[in-house]
């Protein structure tokens, strides 16, 4: 579980940066409920996909890192979204590979594509420049289940928010 944890920690920390920019970067203002739907919305259109459920879908916001790992202190916040998907063992590749032509045949980009040597596990990532999100799903290591994380561009805070400080 700890390693599990540190990676997608890891993941989602390089997922931010490559979706906030830096700090100086001239940014949209959006509400925590905002973004929070339409990352929860993207979330479930994947374990629809998937053909299963979301598993401890759990959201962090923090504060936007720029691509020097400087942390912006002008409320620039982005919020990530964390969960499993249970997907059986002999589907987890081709499951991934249909969510993967999915994202193709709606324009995203797709920014990795990997099976594994061992022909069971494989990670795929892409980018949703209109939807403003960057999205990981690779299998576990346990086989039982795909790791999800989505992760929003960043956002100035709507009036009287403070995302990037509330966790």
């Amino acid at each position: 579980m700890r390693k599990r944890l540190a990676l997608l920690v890891s993941v989602s920390l390089s997922l931010a940066a490559t979706a906030c920019g830096g700090p100086e970067e001239d940014v949209k203002t959006k509400t925590r409920a905002e973004v929070e739907a339409a990352i929860a919305a993207q979330a479930d259109a994947i374990a629809t996909t998937a053909g299963s459920a979301l598993d401890g879908w759990r959201t962090n916001a923090a504060p936007c890192t720029g691509k020097n790992g400087e942390t912006a202190t002008d409320g620039k916040w982005h919020l990530t979204g964390f969960a499993n998907i249970p997907i059986p063992p002999d589907k987890q590749v081709s499951t991934l590979g249909t969510i993967r032509d999915s994202w193709r045949q709606q324009g995203f980009e797709i920014t990795d594509d990997r099976t594994f040597a061992d022909n069971t596990r494989s990670s795929v990532s892409m980018r949703n420049q209109a939807g403003e999100m960057t999205v990981s799903l690779s299998t576990t290591m346990s086989l039982d289940s795909a790791a999800l994380i989505v992760a929003s561009f960043c956002y100035m805070p709507a009036a009287g928010e403070d995302p990037a400080n509330d966790g």
